[in-house]
């Protein structure tokens, strides 16, 4: 692609949970049970470190929405 970067959207845990018409708390349970999505570090206030928040990929929320919607025919 001609050394363009590509940029990679990611989705927090309460859109992806939005958008999925979940309650936070059963995404939660549904991640650590698929693997799907991952942890990235913000950075917080100063001197309290850093915070991680819950993220996806638009490939992981359809593979997460494949997960919950099942086999279609």
């Amino acid at each position: 692609m001609n050394n363009q970067t590509v940029r990679r959207e990611m989705v927090d845990e309460g859109r992806a949970a939005f958008l999925l018409g979940l309650p936070q708390e059963q995404l939660r349970e549904i991640c650590e049970l698929s693997g799907l999505g991952h942890l990235e570090e913000i950075e917080a206030v100063e001197d309290e470190g850093s915070d991680l928040r819950l993220v996806f990929t638009y490939e992981e929320l359809h593979q997460l929405c494949r997960l919950i919607v099942g086999p279609t025919s």
